[in-house]
């Protein structure tokens, strides 16, 4: 087991200054801590001001994780509920660009306005990334039916992406 995979173990603690020493020195790892991607987009919601910071702070530092990860990051944004790790789970997939085009149905889930406004347009940025040449037009036809949408920030943001 390296440094990352323990500290990930780490961070599922029930002592609190175990979680934010774990959380602070994956921040350190900077991209060395790929391997504890999911036990970070996990710790985002911890009850500790401390380890969400940290974790946030390991996350930003991350780069992107290996393509092997990507199932996991796609499986974690069908199971996770909480808002601020599905946006950074978004937010990481989309640093894969066009290889995480398999997940482009399950990033346009998000649209939808049963989410969070942060989180819609965090989907919408990452769709925009992540749609291969051969999802162009459903990305398009998506967007179109954004620009109606209840929320001026998804209606400007929806222009904007069909504008680039």
């Amino acid at each position: 087991m390296n440094d990352a995979e323990q500290f990930a173990v780490e961070l599922q603690s029930a002592d609190v200054k175990t979680r934010q020493r774990a959380a602070e020195k994956l921040a350190r790892l900077t991209d060395g801590a790929a391997p504890a991607l999911i036990s970070l987009l996990d710790a985002v919601g911890d009850m500790d001001e401390t380890v969400r910071e940290w974790s946030v702070e390991a996350l930003e530092n991350l780069g992107t994780p290996s393509r092997e990860q990507l199932p996991d990051l796609a499986d974690f944004l069908n199971r996770t509920k909480a808002v601020d790790p599905q946006w950074f789970a978004l937010k990481i997939l989309s640093r894969y660009g066009t290889e995480a085009s398999k997940h482009f149905v399950l990033v346009t889930q998000f649209f939808s306005s049963d989410h969070p406004q942060n989180i819609r347009m965090q989907a919408i940025i990452t769709a925009c990334k992540v749609a291969s040449d051969d999802k162009q037009q459903d990305l398009k036809d998506r967007l179109i039916k954004l620009t109606a949408d209840e929320d001026s920030r998804i209606q400007h943001l929806a222009n904007e992406e069909l504008i680039r």
